[in-house]
């Protein structure tokens, strides 16, 4: 029940709202339980009638007027019907819209507030996480609770309120009729007991199936290329195939526990009916304490004890699943973030770049450490450029200057100041990043080139694509700077995204740049352009850059090497080239891949001027062939010229 309270908290806005609709399901309620009143005494009224005619000893006028009061009663409740129905036909509009406006809203407001929590979460809830997952929270769990607030609410109540005033009615009209129908009432309840954790259980079950589904489906689709390159489709609609049946199984589980306790309810209506006529026809019968209206409406209003019962089973089923969706959702609102500001954090103005980290040590998982005793200082405006194998905590590091992670001991510290006492947003934005993998957004190229930096003139935006080689190729677009890149950029080479990334982040301007293999993705070409244009543009700014080609980070100020989650080595590419480490390795490694791939290169040359010369051949010696040819019949004639007789 503190998962529905905790949802209420969210209609407090709506509070009047609710109360106008709540106002009018009350009044449809009351004139639903004068109904079964009226229909008692009109019967009562008939009945009468017809006993005053087989008693044979009254006046045929006193029969008449019996009989017209009877008619004129029954005008009068049919009158009373009619006009009830008509008014709560016409409450019907606004009494479901002002619900259905409430429960839109409280969507809203949910699907924002969570969207916006999740902005706040850190890289670690991501990576821990699927983003199927997540989007089926924000998504379809979001959804569950519209259907809780715009009608299952209301009809809680609206039973409730019905239960409460069907059983006083029913001590009204026959206490001991009453004590029989009421005394009912805990089988229902036990009833549900015995089945509500199962219903909660496989309800929380393929929810959490759904989510699977939803996950497997956004991989698919995201990875697309991968599918179709290893021609893998039918591997993947078999696995799709195999979470939808599942999902279907959990759901038939579901099912059955649902229509159980429909079947117990029912069964116990129809018991608790068929004892309420059987004695309440002795009553009429035998002792007369009630009368046949009387017990007609008391009938009525019985059903109007047990419907509401039956609808709160019903919803019950329904509340099972929506309250599995919003436990899942303030599960995502109750996670903490990872990184945490203080109260009163600092917040950087213009910053001078100085990175320093003393000590530091992080790990993903306890006990394994990534980094290990890193201690490096950045001064304002160097190129630092860290170097070493695969895994070795390259792309970790350089995470811990933005804050993405926190180190587990030591300090990383910006201008002197602790990272943890500095107000994130005002950290980032002094922060530029090209990813090895950067990210471009569904909308247009001028949008990508602007998100970090919205409020961007257009000529500072043209500057920035010029700067980072990417305004020819945009102008090649029909739409220039306004073409569309497509979900993910896909509508873009790897070389293209990867330069509007880097126009991306020039045109923040930051002190610090930070480049992941920002130039993996570029031909040669391209990549000698965007290392020129880095070279100036890097200047006054201290700048991070990853690469496992050498050649790209032989002219910066310092070169840390890191082994293992260490730094091994740091320096020049001049020293540390000829100092006997790691860095020297790595040299050579890749002198000799690059010697090897000159060899090939030059043998595949070899080969194609071979072929050439071949293909040339063939060509001369087939004309010579047809040239031959041309001449032999010629000498054919000639011959056969010789041969033949000389006319005298």
């Amino acid at each position: 029940m503190s998962l529905l309270f905790r949802i209420l908290v969210f209609t407090r806005r709506y509070r009047w709202v609710l109360a106008w609709a709540l106002f009018l399901v009350f009044v449809g309620t009351a004139l639903n339980m004068l109904i079964p009143h009226l229909v008692g005494l009109l019967v009562d009224k008939i009945a009468g009638f017809e006993k005053l005619s087989d008693l044979g000893n009254m006046p045929p006028a006193t029969l008449g007027e019996y009989q017209d009061d009877a008619w004129r009663f029954l005008l009068v409740v049919c009158g009373v019907m009619m006009g009830s129905a008509a008014l709560a036909i016409v409450m019907l509009y606004p009494q479901q819209m002002a619900l259905v406006f409430v429960g839109n809203r409280v969507v809203y407001d949910i699907r924002r507030r969570l969207f916006r929590h999740l902005q706040r979460l850190s890289m670690r809830y991501f990576e821990t996480n699927p983003h199927g997952r997540i989007m089926s929270r924000v998504l379809y769990d979001v959804e569950a609770v519209q259907g809780l607030v715009s009608s299952q609410l209301i009809s809680i109540i609206t039973n409730i309120i019905t239960l409460i005033v069907a059983s006083s009615l029913l001590f009204v009209y026959s206490p001991r009729l009453a004590v029989l129908a009421v005394g009912v009432l805990p089988l229902y309840v036990i009833n549900f007991l015995m089945v509500r954790q199962r219903i909660h259980h496989s309800a929380a079950e393929a929810r959490e199936q759904y989510s699977q589904i939803y996950t497997s489906l956004s991989e698919s689709i995201s990875g697309i290329k991968v599918v179709k390159s290893f021609t893998r489709e039918n591997s993947e609609v078999r696995g799709f195939a195999r979470e939808v049946r599942e999902s279907i199984a959990m759901n038939m589980r579901l099912g059955h526990w649902q229509v159980l306790l429909t079947i117990g309810s029912e069964l116990i209506t129809r018991l608790a009916n068929m004892g309420i006529l059987l004695y309440g026809g002795y009553l009429v019968l035998y002792t007369g304490e009630i009368s046949m209206g009387q017990l007609i409406a008391f009938r009525n209003y019985q059903a109007q004890l047990y419907t509401p019962v039956l609808m709160l089973v019903t919803i019950n089923n329904q509340l099972q699943n929506v309250l599995t969706a919003v436990e899942r959702i303030f599960e995502t609102l109750d996670t903490s973030p990872d990184i945490a500001e203080k109260k009163e954090p600092v917040h950087l103005e213009r910053i001078e770049g100085r990175v320093e980290m003393e000590k530091v040590d992080f790990s993903y998982e306890p006990g394994d450490l990534v980094l290990d005793d890193i201690s490096f200082i950045a001064e304002p405006g160097t190129v630092n450029a860290l170097v070493g194998p695969s895994g070795s905590g390259k792309t970790t590091l350089v995470h811990l200057i933005p804050r993405f992670y926190d180190p587990v001991d030591g300090s990383v510290k910006i201008d002197g100041h602790d990272l943890q006492d500095v107000s994130i947003n005002s950290l980032r934005r002094q922060i530029g990043m090209v990813m090895q993998e950067d990210f471009l957004f569904s909308g247009t190229l001028r949008e990508n080139i602007k998100y970090g930096r919205p409020q961007a003139s257009d000529e500072e935006v043209v500057r920035a694509a010029m700067a980072a080689n990417a305004h020819d190729f945009i102008m090649e677009f029909p739409d220039g700077y306004e073409s569309m890149v497509g979900e993910r950029g896909t509508r873009l080479s790897g070389g293209q995204r990867q330069r509007i990334s880097i126009a991306r982040a020039l045109l923040r301007d930051p002190r610090i740049l930070i480049l992941d293999e920002a130039t993996s993705a570029l031909d040669s070409e391209s990549e000698s352009l965007i290392q020129e244009a880095l070279e100036h543009l890097m200047q006054n700014r201290t700048t991070f850059t990853i690469a496992h080609r050498l050649s790209t980070v032989m002219n910066a100020d310092v070169i840390l090497v890191l082994d293992h989650g260490r730094v091994v080595e740091r320096g020049k590419h001049a020293e540390l080239a000829t100092a006997g480490g790691v860095y020297q390795m790595l040299c050579e490694v890749q002198f000799n891949q690059a010697v090897e791939k000159m060899r090939e290169h030059e043998a595949e040359l070899a080969r194609q001027k071979a072929a050439e010369a071949a293909a040339a051949g063939e060509a001369t010696a087939e004309k010579d062939g047809h040239e031959s040819k041309s001449d032999a019949p010629a000498g054919d004639d000639a011959k056969k010229d010789g041969d033949r007789p000389k006319k005298e």
